[in-house]
């Protein structure tokens, strides 16, 4: 069975997408399927390319532990203001589909799988499934155009009945559409999409960083880390490591630091970038005990998480971010880290189920300060907490099984007429 997978993010760029995609990719070859990835050059969190990838071809294919990877051109910019990002987004659907128009990437798809975000990749899915008789499947992410409503990103008016329209379409002509939640599928259930095209494969990790991610405790490295970054031994670290952006409202962790700020003995620390950064730098001033560090690679992530005494993470408050599921909670527990979850909904739940986490609300600093002073104190239950994390994403979350999941459905659907 051959299957092409169409996503924008893929590694070395890091992130959810990256990491699961990556992930499953190498689990369905390991299941016997021939996978085809088809990418953008990497560029994101920051909207540069690394230097590994500058003069490259606007088209070209590297191999990358067996799997070939298109890469394909996209216009590129600094991840600041809303016209610059709308073309990064279509000139890769654009690009995808202009240059796979024609057969040149080896036997032709019996399923070409879209993920989200880009949001608009689904059109090149759809375009190609179309050309080659293969099966459409559209993995939803993330629920455009919805979320950029609630954000004040979009305005009611021509362009969101456009997008709105868009989506609808990609919902009806999909063979089936994967959600990483189980509210996201009765959101698109519940707008007339029939249940039986839905499936929900959720976010994890793969079972090979599931076994590096308590390794750096083990191997000293994240003494040698903490001593690399000048912090002390004695120094209690919160770690929030990802994306620095809109949707994660990141001032509510500033602004549980300034009132944790008569703590000498705890450091926050934010690792990553994304467009907010420059802000939630400027945010922070004054405020002592926090530092901002550049993004780090995905196999470096597993050290500063298991640093950490606390793990952050966090959603803004909007109504449908109670259907989202933040993949950095699977990491944080595969490290065997505990956390505060600053979350509602399905994440909260799970969270919750998890035993991992103390849940507080979405930009409340109030209640993220009462939680992380709590753990703080009490290093016994940090311990149990993160025992509790790890040993439940070894049953419910890792790759191999999400991986046959899928490989299941594609199996149906190669049979159906």
């Amino acid at each position: 069975m051959n299957v092409w997978l169409i996503t924008q993010y893929y590694p070395p760029e890091i992130g959810a997408p990256s990491t699961r995609l990556s992930g499953l990719v190498r689990c369905w070859q390991q299941l016997g399927l021939a996978v085809t990835v088809l990418t953008g050059i990497p560029n994101h969190p920051e909207g540069v390319i690394p230097p590994a990838y500058q003069g490259k071809p606007k088209y070209y294919t590297e191999q990358v532990e067996g799997v070939p990877i298109h890469r394909h051109w996209l216009y590129v910019t600094p991840n600041k203001g809303r016209l610059g990002r709308l073309l990064n987004l279509l000139s890769f659907m654009l690009s995808v589909w202009w240059h796979n128009r024609t057969l040149h990437t080896g036997a032709k798809p019996d399923i070409v799988v879209a993920s989200s975000p880009n949001f608009f990749c689904g059109v090149a899915g759809w375009l190609l499934a179309r050309r080659y008789g293969a099966k459409f499947v559209f993995e939803v992410r993330d629920l455009w155009p919805a979320i950029f409503v609630q954000m004040n990103i979009l305005k009611p008016g021509m362009v969101l009945n456009l997008l709105e329209a868009l989506e609808m379409f990609l919902y009806r002509k999909a063979d089936a559409i994967v959600t990483v939640t189980r509210n996201f599928a009765r959101n698109i259930a519940g707008r007339g999409i029939p249940k039986e095209k839905l499936g929900v494969v959720f976010n994890g990790v793969s079972d090979a960083d599931y076994a590096a991610a308590t390794q750096p405790r083990q191997t000293g490295a994240t003494t040698q880390l903490r001593a690399r970054l000048g912090i002390s031994g004695l120094t209690k670290v919160v770690l929030y490591i990802g994306n620095h952006g809109e949707s994660q409202a990141l001032t509510q962790v500033i602004d549980a630091a300034r009132l944790l700020g008569r703590r000498t003995d705890t450091l926050f620390l934010f690792v990553g970038g994304g467009a907010e950064k420059s802000k939630l730098i400027d945010y922070a001033k004054g405020v002592p005990n926090i530092q901002f560090l550049p993004s780090v690679t995905h196999a470096e992530v597993w050290a500063y998480y298991q640093m950490a005494d606390i793990n952050l993470v966090c959603l803004k408050n909007i109504p449908d971010f109670a259907m989202f599921i933040p993949s950095k909670m699977f990491e944080i527990m595969a490290a065997e880290s505990c956390a505060v979850a600053a979350l509602q909904g399905e994440g909260a739940e799970l969270m919750t189920e998890s035993g991992a986490a103390l849940v507080v609300p979405s930009e409340n600093p109030e209640r993220m300060a009462e939680a992380l002073n709590a753990l703080l104190d009490d290093p016994a239950r940090r311990a149990q907490m993160a025992k509790a994390g790890r040993a439940f994403v070894a049953k419910h979350f890792l790759h191999s099984s999400l991986a046959a999941q899928y490989h299941g459905l594609f199996k149906q659907l190669i049979h159906k007429p």
